[in-house]
């Protein structure tokens, strides 16, 4: 056991006594105001040149393509469809359409947007003023679609393999090709609603996945309406 020394305890032994301790020579004192101080160098300022600036540019633009690569179509198309949700809350904001009112939009082959409703003239004139947004909302509809579609074919297939009986084989494929219909024609029709834009061809497929859901009955009219 290893016995701690009090330091109040004086040793007997002659070797114990303390040795006078070194006295280390006095530092010069400085004066405050003649202390001497580093010269401090110029900050350096770094021009890069056009190309230089296009090379980062070009980094940043692989990286954040890089990011996106590991997505999903679901995650991709969600991100898309968000985005424009967000733009195009912003726009109607501006155009003092409230959030909460269902805004029923289509957009065609060629791209143009049509809507209905008391701010048809100002959301139709929107679409027409900015290209930009069109195409947009017209790529986002029809990736919608393609996942409704996809949607209807898994079904199909998933009905297929439970059965082996022709009559029942033969039914699903009658139901796959009535609902590739309704897709086709709800494919560019696009709400906007609480701030959400939503799609009714995958509205359209939902329903038919969850036929007894709680806003079934709503949903079948809605599809009523716009089918018409």
């Amino acid at each position: 056991m290893v016995a701690v020394a009090n330091a109040n305890s004086t040793s007997t032994q002659p070797w114990d006594k303390a040795a006078p301790a070194s006295v280390a020579p006095a530092k010069p004192s400085i004066s405050p105001d003649k202390a001497a101080s580093a010269p401090i160098a110029p900050a350096a300022f770094v021009s890069l040149s056009d190309r230089a600036k296009a090379i980062v540019e070009k980094a940043k633009a692989d990286q954040a393509a890089t990011e996106t690569l590991t997505d999903t179509f679901d995650e991709m198309l969600m991100k898309r469809t968000d985005a424009l949700a967000d733009r195009l809350s912003k726009a109607f904001e501006k155009m003092n359409i409230p959030p909460e009112y269902a805004t029923h939009m289509k957009v065609d082959k060629f791209g143009n947007v049509t809507a209905e409703g008391p701010w048809k003239a100002k959301i139709e004139k929107m679409f027409s003023d900015d290209p930009a947004l069109a195409k947009e909302m017209k790529e986002v509809s029809g990736l919608n679609a393609l996942k409704a579609a996809q949607a209807s074919l898994d079904l199909y297939n998933e009905q297929k393999k439970s059965t082996n009986s022709e009559a029942k084989q033969a039914e699903a494929w009658k139901n796959y090709n009535i609902r590739s219909m309704n897709i086709q024609t709800l494919s560019g029709v696009m709400t906007m609603k609480d701030g959400k834009l939503r799609s009714a061809a995958v509205d359209y497929m939902d329903m038919i996945a969850d036929p007894t859901g709680i806003s079934a009955a709503k949903s079948r009219q809605d599809f009523a309406s716009r089918l018409a």
